[in-house]
């Protein structure tokens, strides 16, 4: 697993509901609230739980990523229905998103180095 390119993705996951919120767009909510279809979540289900799951650096990675799509679904389904302060509110500075998008950079840089994949 490419952990580099995992933060890189999850972070143009802002950029990409940011866009959303101002082009008025839609998102596959389903898809983003879930945890195991990008690939950053089917290698820590699957590879990644197998040989790094002992790391106290790939549970803090797990449960960062987890709540990562949690917030960001919550953020496509309001932009879906069209409640783009929400929306805004959800993604800015101090929400759960904000928190959750850090919690996961980190817990990736520390799993990287404690563990590299």
């Amino acid at each position: 697993m490419n952990l580099d390119k995992a933060l890189a993705a999850h972070a143009d996951w802002k950029v990409k509901l940011r866009m959303a919120i101002n082009d008025k767009g839609k998102l596959d909510a389903e898809t983003l609230s879930s945890d195991c279809k990008c690939d950053l979540g089917r290698w820590l289900k699957g590879e990644g739980r197998a040989s790094h799951g002992a790391d106290p650096a790939f549970g803090a990675c797990m449960a960062g990523h987890t709540a990562f799509h949690t917030a960001a679904g919550t953020i496509a389904r309001a932009i879906n229905q069209g409640d783009f302060a929400a929306a805004e509110r959800l993604i800015g500075q101090g929400s759960a998103f904000a928190q959750a998008s850090t919690q996961v950079a980190v817990a990736i840089r520390r799993l990287k180095q404690s563990a590299p994949a």
